[in-house]
């Protein structure tokens, strides 16, 4: 028994009544949801009524929704979108720190001369950065891979306007340039997938 527009329509705001606007995320809930709802009405000859209530039960935990530190403190997620993004998350910072850390470390003992080719870097990644964006913002979907694209937004920004706008010397605080250069493969990886989901969808 197929679900009509009005049904899905109703399981589409119930899942942003539970914040879940990540819409990668939404897609696959919502149809786990329309599923077993459809499963629910053929199986116990019951009304939409009936049946989405207790397919949405087995959710109730998964679309509770709370605060996590590392994702953000602006915000409040669904657990189920907490544990699919935390530990990208984790990695991301992870990766990109040590990333950084070896930079500093490996272009420290670098004659002063080859620096400077470190500024032209973090100014490369800083352009190419905001261009993606620019890109980016003429769709307003909202995935996954956006809010993972705009994880390190701050640091890009302080890094772009550091090394390249003002023309720091090269210093410790040089950690904030690495960051983005360490982070310029995620930027691209996340900016490719979120216009992949975008086009196979074809979303505006």
């Amino acid at each position: 028994m197929k679900l009509t527009y009005t049904q899905l329509d109703f399981i589409d705001r119930f899942l942003e009544q539970h914040q879940l606007d990540f819409l990668d995320f939404k897609l696959e809930v919502k149809d786990h949801l329309a599923t077993a709802t459809e499963e629910f009405m053929k199986h116990k000859e019951i009304s939409f009524e009936e049946a989405f209530p207790l397919a949405a039960k087995a959710w109730e935990s998964e679309l509770l929704v709370k605060k996590y530190w590392l994702i953000s403190n602006e915000r409040l997620f669904p657990s189920f979108v907490i544990q699919r993004i935390k530990n990208k998350v984790a990695f991301h910072y992870g990766v990109v720190i040590l990333l950084a850390l070896f930079g500093i470390y490996f272009f420290s003992s670098l004659p002063i001369e080859k620096k400077s080719f470190f500024n032209y870097g973090v100014g490369f990644c800083g352009i190419v950065y905001f261009l993606l964006r620019r890109i980016m913002n003429i769709k307003k979907t909202k995935t996954s891979y956006r809010f993972h694209f705009d994880y390190f937004h701050l640091p890009v920004l302080l890094g772009f306007a550091y090394f390249f706008v003002l023309k720091s010397s090269f210093t410790y605080v040089n950690f904030i340039g690495f960051l983005v250069i360490a982070n310029f493969p995620f930027t691209i990886y996340y900016f490719v997938k979120h216009q992949q989901f975008v086009k196979k969808y074809q979303l505006k």
